[in-house]
């Protein structure tokens, strides 16, 4: 008995300093980007092994948000990431209702559908929906950079999973009462749905806030711009010359636009927590 203990101690110990050194690995490049940040360009490249400045600075930060218009990107962002949040809820929750909660011909078949769509890359949808914007005459602006991303086929079957999973007495009992379809999505499955739709609002404030390759292709101009391109801007003017390049500055926008994020996540974390496991979601 004591040496299956013994064993048991030792295994259990492995597998503590194993996850320790995972958990490094991740954190490793976030703290190396947070302190690069308060570090002068002397100093980031004299002393590369310094985990921590030694004579912390501001003027990374400073020079941010004088030199460069983060405050349009910023807002830009903060629209469009609003505008794509309130349309998805309404594209997501009224086909996921429906396929979930009424009875039709070929429901199946569109189920099937709808998922084998999520397969498709999106750089090759993009392709058409880049023609549809320039025909509409979108390029460059807010339309331009809403429009496809307010119907994704995760969202749908995220909501649609999590309406199968609702009883169906609630609804029998919603009919006899002489309630509708939109009676029972209102008073019944959207009250239910609270954790599956705030991790489709927090899926979708993230991706739509880290989208680059879409607003790259459709803005031009800083009145569009939302920072992921902003920040490839500045990254790329300083690519012709690799000792003139600032990285104290670039890791300082990079944490500027990621706490708005990271503010999301942490603040809806326990929702985003009770919706992975009611709602099956892995990986």
């Amino acid at each position: 008995m004591k040496s299956k203990k013994k064993n048991s101690r030792i295994t259990k110990g492995i597998l503590y300093i194993i996850l320790i050194l995972v958990v490094l690995l991740f954190i490793f490049p976030l703290i190396w980007i947070v302190s690069t940040s308060f570090k002068s360009t002397a100093e980031i490249f004299n002393g590369l092994y310094n985990w921590l400045p030694i004579q912390p600075t501001l003027e990374n930060y400073a020079e941010a948000v004088q030199a460069y218009p983060l405050g349009v990107w910023m807002k830009n962002s903060v629209i469009v990431v609003a505008l794509v949040i309130v349309l998805s809820c309404v594209f997501y929750i009224l086909p996921a209702y429906a396929l979930a909660r009424i009875e039709f011909k070929y429901s199946g078949v569109l189920v099937m559908l709808m998922v084998a769509t999520i397969m498709i890359p999106k750089e090759l949808s993009s392709i058409m929906s880049y023609k549809i914007v320039a025909k509409l005459g979108l390029l460059d602006t807010y339309s331009a950079v809403v429009i496809p991303q307010i119907c994704d086929a995760i969202g749908v079957f995220l909501l649609y999973q999590f309406f199968r999973g609702i009883p169906k007495e609630y609804s029998e009992v919603c009919q006899l009462d002489g309630g509708g379809h939109f009676t029972i999505l209102t008073k019944i499955c959207l009250p239910l749905s609270g954790p599956a739709i705030s991790v489709m609002v927090i899926l979708t404030f993230v991706s739509s806030w880290n989208n680059f390759f879409w607003p790259l292709l459709v803005t031009f101009t800083d009145k569009s711009m939302t920072l992921p391109v902003g920040l490839a801007t500045i990254m790329t003017s300083y690519s012709e010359s690799s000792a003139s390049r600032q990285y104290g500055l670039l890791m300082a926008i990079s944490i500027l636009t990621s706490i708005p994020a990271l503010a999301i996540f942490i603040g809806m974390q326990k929702k985003f927590v009770e919706a992975i496991t009611s709602t099956g979601i892995k990986g």
